[in-house]
């Protein structure tokens, strides 16, 4: 790697990169646009693969206009980006999910794409390099565009989409929980009722239990008292 010395280099330096970032991403797009469901979103990828065909021609055109042969330098910014998005990707089932977990990724690449181009652009102006100033200023403001026309996709009907989903989704997992819980709670009251009944039987024998045993200690005491009675009278008669 060329030592950066000067501004000129330092915009080199980015046109290498950015050359590098756009190629990764004609390798990334088709995938894009065939994980995506949404009919308009698949367009959206579609259309911009071709217009990030043309952003590399055009750097190869600034990278041209000063005096520099066209070359790559590894993008890790990119590399890291379309990795991330590509890791969410999998994860989300094919559907709006999908679309947004998409949109996602691809908002973050278009944001970067346009704070790099613009931030060439603005150095080729300052270096007076008009001519490459104008390349990048109309590749910047077609990621803009890109940019614009995701978010208009995500708000008019994938993001509300992806949230009935979810709602859907969460309605169908609570049905089963709804109808358990239920069940136990219907399951541990009739318990409980049993248990009551089970408890006021318990009660009631214990009831005739302590009535009969009362019973009997009084027909006890009766007896004695008769039995003494009946001995009394008999030894008076016996004295006399």
């Amino acid at each position: 790697m060329a030592a950066v010395d000067s501004l000129h280099a330092h915009l080199v330096e980015e046109l290498t990169d950015l050359r590098d970032a756009e190629t990764q991403l004609t390798q990334a797009l088709p995938k894009l646009a065939q994980s995506a469901t949404s009919a308009q979103l698949r367009a959206a990828f579609q259309k911009h693969l071709k217009e990030t065909r043309t952003h590399l021609t055009r750097i190869d055109q600034a990278l041209r206009a000063l005096g520099e042969k066209p070359s790559s330098e590894t993008c890790e910014a990119m590399k890291g980006l379309l990795k991330e998005g590509e890791k969410h990707m999998k994860k989300a089932p094919a559907g709006a999910l999908r679309d947004a977990v998409l949109i996602t990724g691809a908002q973050k690449v278009e944001h970067y794409e346009m704070a790099s181009y613009g931030t060439a652009r603005t150095y080729a102006q300052v270096l007076g390099r008009q001519q490459v100033a104008r390349l990048l200023e109309q590749t910047l403001k077609e990621e803009k565009a890109a940019d614009r026309t995701l978010t208009e996709i995500a708000e008019r009907s994938v993001n509300e989409d992806a949230a009935e989903e979810f709602q859907s989704q969460s309605e169908s997992e609570e049905g089963p929980l709804m109808r358990s819980a239920d069940w136990a709670g219907r399951t541990s009251g009739v318990a409980v009722r049993q248990l009551s009944r089970t408890a006021r039987r318990a009660a009631s024998a214990v009831g005739i239990a302590q009535e009969r045993s009362s019973s009997q200690r009084s027909s006890s005491r009766r007896s004695n008292s008769q039995g003494n009675s009946g001995r009394r009278r008999r030894a008076s008669t016996k004295k006399r």
